[in-house]
């Protein structure tokens, strides 16, 4: 997908999505378990993404409940599940499916703008939630962190420029990511990624986001800082995961 906004063009489309959202009426059936602890002690979220605005359909059709217990027998610390429908072919289907196979902790990932994305998320079995300071307000962001703490769920809080710390200074979360791509025109900069991780020494649990591809990638986010490295596409597209999964963890040696 080309344009120069391609955030705008994902949120309006949102604005329209949650019009037509459902809370399931069910109880959530498992505990939330400690988000933040898993990326501490094992630090890799594997994401379940079967396609994307700049790729394309990466794995369309991906069993995601096989492709997150695969994540989990490799040493994934968490498993990050898109449910974005439109631009990322996911749907929170997926994110039930998911948080019923395995036994470590799932992120919803999507672009949340509202409360009911979050209640939807945690019916269906999240541990976590993503607030991208790129797409609020400093007083959407507050409302729904505080709801998502009122729930019990963990915030993976992702920014893009250091700039967009003041969205997020009155509530400071306890995780912090930062997002290599820049969701207005879709460019990857490892390099600026790296020097608002090595920035932030404030921030003790750093995710790095987007982009890494390769021991050497991961090396330099861990070199900078980052505890935590969010990878999806590298594993989503390729024919043995294991093996690229086994040279990402390669670059914390």
């Amino acid at each position: 997908m080309g344009g120069s906004d391609v955030l705008g063009r994902i949120l309006a489309n949102k604005k329209r999505e949650i019009e037509s959202l459902t809370v399931p009426v069910r109880e959530r059936e498992k505990p939330i378990l400690d988000f933040r602890q898993a990326i501490i002690d094992r630090n890799f979220i594997c994401e379940v993404k079967k396609s994307s605005p700049t790729l394309g359909e990466i794995n369309p059709g991906a069993d995601v409940e096989e492709t997150a217990a695969l994540y989990e027998s490799l040493g994934a610390a968490c498993v990050s599940v898109l449910t974005d429908r439109d631009f990322f072919g996911g749907s929170f289907k997926d994110l039930r499916m998911v948080s019923s196979k395995v036994n470590i902790p799932v992120i919803c990932k999507d672009f949340i703008i509202s409360e009911k994305q979050i209640d939807v998320a945690y019916k269906n079995g999240a541990d976590a939630v993503l607030l991208m300071a790129t797409s609020l307000q400093k007083d959407e962001y507050n409302r729904l962190f505080a709801y998502a703490n009122s729930l019990g769920l963990h915030v993976l809080c992702e920014i893009h420029e250091l700039s967009e710390l003041e969205v997020v200074s009155d509530m400071p979360p306890r995780i912090l990511g930062v997002n290599s791509r820049n969701l207005k025109n879709l460019e990857i900069d490892i390099e600026k990624g790296a020097e608002i991780i090595k920035s932030l020494p404030q921030y003790d649990v750093k995710i790095a986001e987007s982009g890494m591809k390769t021991e050497a990638d991961i090396r330099i986010m861990a070199e900078a800082g980052a505890v935590g490295f969010l990878v999806g596409s590298s594993l989503m597209g390729a024919e043995n995961p294991a093996e690229v999964f086994a040279s990402l963890k390669a670059g914390l040696i």
